[in-house]
């Protein structure tokens, strides 16, 4: 049987054999065996309890309304999924640029 063909991956457009995750992408993303199925009704009362907490971005020297809950160590790294001191209100521009600089050093420490 011959090999499946490369495909090509929806954010970065680089190659990647088939079957495999692109490296663009951070261990922790996405639905698969490593951080569990997604969204459960454990984390949803939780995160609106976080949301509901606060009011301001938690990021240093941001002043803006935190919309979005983030987990402090990523729980592909370690961190507890379901802990309330692992959890930290940011705003969205603060959440994206913690999230490109986790998968930046992810990619790192890769190689």
């Amino acid at each position: 049987m011959p090999a499946k063909p490369p495909r090509v991956c929806n954010r970065c457009r680089n190659t990647v054999p088939s079957g495999q995750r692109c490296l663009c992408l951070p261990a922790w993303s996405g639905r698969n065996g490593y951080t569990g199925s997604g969204s459960t009704r454990r984390w949803r009362t939780l995160r609106e309890a976080k949301l509901n907490d606060g009011d301001l971005c938690e990021s240093l020297g941001c002043v803006a309304l935190g919309t979005e809950v983030d987990h402090i160590i990523p729980v592909g790294a370690g961190g507890d999924r379901y802990d309330w001191d692992n959890l930290q209100l940011l705003c969205h521009s603060c959440h994206q640029a913690k999230t490109a600089a986790e998968a930046r050093a992810a990619r790192r420490t890769r190689g």
